[in-house]
């Protein structure tokens, strides 16, 4: 979602606030999500001496990755995906089952979706001392594709999808004759050349709460409480990618990033 529900964009993002997920999309799905969980998400002190829940001891993780060769977040053996990756990590790091970790994402993605920082969360019946072994060894089983940024222990209240506050999404638009192929799996290609302001006063009306039981997969219980949102804000921002062999800005080599805040 480049929704990081999960989905974002690719070069050239302004810089993002540490507690959030950012998925970024593929030529396939070409958008990018942001999520932001509750203040500082919950977390506390790695040393902070935690009650632990019905389960156990809870534990926020802040993840990276591309997601060109996985069929988004959602837990699936074939073909693989970021929650069924992450979990066999998990697996073998904690000596746990599967079952044992309800690990839970803040939301789900597409397949080929990129998160720059998508939150997720997993309860183990035993505390860390240190959480330094464990972010270690995930990291060293998880492919290079794969990144656990941060871990945290979490008060048993936290949830990484229910305690999101807001989602960001990120729409890449490369405008140009000739695609980048530097840009093709975070981006998509138009051709033809768009109108910034023109979009920006079509953005406005986007913004405010509205019903979106009409986007709603009926054949799937997505557990959706209530389908009325509200997006706060639809920016359309123009930025000129520079040339990969030239110090100056290329003509014609335009990005249109359309992020909105959604709740």
């Amino acid at each position: 979602m480049t929704c990081y529900g999960g989905v974002a964009a690719a070069a050239a993002l302004p810089s993002l606030p540490p507690t959030t997920l950012t998925t970024l999309p593929s030529s396939s799905s070409n958008t990018s999500v942001r999520v932001r969980d509750v203040g500082s998400g919950g977390a506390e002190h790695p040393n902070t001496v935690l009650k632990p829940t019905v389960d156990g001891f809870k534990w926020r993780l802040l993840i990276s990755y591309d997601g060109t060769h996985y069929k988004g977040w959602q837990f699936q053996q074939t073909p693989p995906t970021i929650q069924c990756i992450l979990e066999k990590a998990l697996t073998r790091a904690t000596k746990l089952e599967r079952k044992d970790l309800h690990l839970v994402g803040a939301s789900r993605t597409d397949g080929g979706v990129h998160a720059w920082g998508q939150v997720a969360h997993f309860v183990t019946p035993f505390n860390y001392d240190s959480l330094d072994s464990i972010h270690a060894a995930l990291n060293g089983l998880l492919p290079p594709d794969i990144r656990v940024r941060e871990i945290s222990a979490v008060v048993p209240e936290f949830h990484a999808r229910f305690s999101a506050k807001g989602k960001t999404y990120h729409y890449k638009i490369f405008n140009d004759t000739v695609m980048d192929p530097f840009q093709r799996l975070y981006a998509y290609h138009v051709t033809h050349k768009l109108n910034a302001a023109v979009m920006r006063e079509a953005a406005n009306h986007f913004i405010g709460t509205r019903d979106f039981s009409a986007f709603v997969n009926s054949s799937r219980n997505d557990g959706v409480p209530n389908p009325v949102k509200t997006i706060f804000r639809f920016d359309i921002i123009k930025m000129v990618i520079k040339s990969h062999n030239d110090l100056a800005p290329k003509d014609g080599l335009v990005s249109l990033i359309c992020p909105f805040d959604c709740h």
